[in-house]
């Protein structure tokens, strides 16, 4: 366990941060498996918790990869959630003002 301090705002702040034993290269491999996992099931999934504050696409919808599916706020910030791949909406999961955790199906594809 290490102590740092850490100054926000003017304020000081002691923080304590304690090790994991995951390494960088399992995360590596834990993040490739769900990759190709989701564009076999053509699932866009949450990248993190928050609250959906729009949905931009509809079922029916033509989508581009790169293009914004879902905006999602998270510590008051806006994250656009793109789609890894072009398809069809063939189902939306979410909707404006839903609560979503991390890795929940937003958008499916076909």
């Amino acid at each position: 366990m290490k102590i740092y301090k850490v100054k926000v705002n003017g304020k000081l702040y002691e923080v304590e941060l304690e090790a994991v034993s995951e390494t960088t290269e399992s995360i590596k491999e834990d993040t490739k498996k769900e990759e190709p996992e989701s564009r076999e099931l053509n699932k866009i999934l949450a990248p993190i918790a928050g609250k959906v504050v729009d949905v931009k696409v509809e079922v029916g919808d033509k989508v581009s990869k790169g293009q914004v599916v879902v905006i999602i706020e998270a510590m008051k910030l806006e994250n656009e959630v793109v789609s890894p791949f072009d398809g069809t909406v063939k189902e939306v999961k979410v909707t404006k003002s839903s609560q979503v955790n991390s890795k929940d199906v937003l958008v499916i594809l076909g």
